[in-house]
């Protein structure tokens, strides 16, 4: 028999807040009166983070996806075919602004309290990850929150004008209004993400990236921070040797991504006690064992301490050597260094030739760029690092309903006219568990 597991409640300062950013009902009934206390250890179960999607319900308008047992053409029928293959949670990536849609994703706020809710009605814990940016952002570029949807949130002066110490409290603030919400859906919350392959900066602290606009985002150098940044673009920052980019990162950048993860952090935590958390690095982190030791570091140092160390690793991305062993000694060093596991925070793997602009098609020796190579990457890499004592706590394949677009060989199905067939990878992180187990 399986024992449900408690859910985290509010304690009286996060209803309120919850009630004045919602407009919820004072005479709706407090789930408890007391913070919640700490939920389930970094060593709990692995993360088989198979989830719908920001592009979930775009799919949807034009095929269903089965598995050959099932069919699913809701979002929760999606949730629930995930579900059967092992998937563990549910996550929304979510923008400050209520609705923030970008290409054919939809990352707002509201959409997340959607998934929060799914997540709830399917018994599933709920995985928020929190962007800081108005609409969209990754590694890429890191554009700036968007307070407007929360009238609570003073700020002096434009985002970007602010010093970090302006910034820091309007974060806070921002945690714990929208922490609030999502528990007030009833999820269960194991952890929090906060923000998006942030080595390059994160909540508008950010270099010059490989994009200056974008949803009518243009970029703005936080000269209030350091002036510094707005002078360094990534081309310049990635062609430096890597001790003195490492250097210019621990000098100008990373103390303050560290002091605005960690501000949001309190914010949350002033609403849920016992709350966990995790942000990720990039595919370029996860090249480097040295600079991912020297972000975990700086970012601990800065005060935001992280219980799941996040990265992104899509392998075919780009050919810099034997890119498996190198993410293999990435995580195996961040484990022995800090004593905590690494969350693949996105995982990807082309089953077909990808095309422009996420030409990712220089495969690993042994894994071929087709459905079996995908499958066995998965499989393998999940033995390896998801046994008791190996790296990994989890992983996270992006998109895997993402089939619909140029995006669809990092998806987990292949349409035909309507409809969308799983590919064998959609099994592999079970089958890749059950070998660590043993089985």
């Amino acid at each position: 028999m399986n024992t449900p597991t408690p859910r985290p409640s509010l304690n009286r300062r996060g209803f309120l807040l919850a009630s004045a950013a919602a407009g919820v009902a004072a005479a709706v009934p407090l789930t408890g009166a007391r913070a919640a206390s700490s939920p389930a250890s970094a060593s709990g179960p692995f993360r088989t983070a198979l989830s719908v999607s920001p592009f979930t319900e775009k799919v949807l308008d034009s095929v269903s996806l089965t598995d050959g047992a099932r069919t699913a053409s809701t979002v929760t029928d999606v949730q629930r075919l995930f579900k059967a293959h092992g998937a563990t949670e549910v996550y929304a990536r979510i923008a400050t602004r209520r609705q923030a849609q970008s290409g054919d994703a939809q990352h707002g706020f509201d959409r997340g309290l959607q998934r929060a809710r799914l997540a709830r009605n399917l018994g599933l814990p709920f995985n928020p990850e929190l962007g800081l940016w108005a609409v969209y952002g990754d590694m890429s570029y890191q554009p700036e929150p968007d307070f407007t949807d929360y009238p609570a949130i003073k700020l002096p002066g434009q985002w970007t004008t602010l010093t970090i110490d302006q910034m820091v409290p309007a974060l806070r603030r921002y945690g714990a209004l929208v922490a609030a919400q999502i528990l007030l859906t009833g999820a269960q919350v194991k952890t929090w993400d906060l923000g998006n392959e942030v080595e390059f900066g994160v909540a508008g602290v950010a270099i010059r990236s490989l994009v200056t606009q974008s949803d009518g985002w243009t970029y703005s150098p936080p000269d209030a921070v350091d002036p510094a940044i707005g002078e360094m673009d990534f081309y310049t920052l990635i062609s430096m040797a890597e001790d003195d980019r490492i250097a210019w990162l621990q000098t100008h950048l990373w103390p303050h991504v560290g002091r605005l993860l960690a501000a949001t952090a309190e914010g949350i935590r002033s609403v849920y006690r016992g709350a966990r958390f995790s942000t990720h690095t990039s595919t370029v982190a996860a090249a480097s064992s040295k600079l991912s030791t020297a972000f975990w570091q700086a970012m601990s140092a800065a005060g935001f301490r992280a219980d799941e160390l996040g990265t992104s690793f899509y392998p075919t991305s780009n050919d810099y050597g034997d890119r498996l062993a190198i993410f293999k000694d990435v995580t195996t060093t961040l484990q022995s260094t800090f004593g905590k596991k690494v969350f693949v925070a996105e995982l990807g793997y082309p089953s077909a030739t990808m095309s422009d602009p996420y030409a990712w098609n220089s495969p690993l020796p042994g894994y071929p760029i087709s459905p079996q190579g995908a499958h066995d990457f998965v499989r393998d890499l999940v033995a390896w690092g998801g046994g008791t004592s190996g790296p990994l706590s989890g992983v996270r394949p992006w998109a895997p309903d993402y089939c619909t677009a140029g995006w669809q060989p990092m998806s987990h199905f292949t349409v035909t006219g309507t409809t969308a067939t799983a590919d064998p990878v959609l099994n592999a992180i079970a089958q890749g568990l059950q070998q660590a187990a043993g089985g």
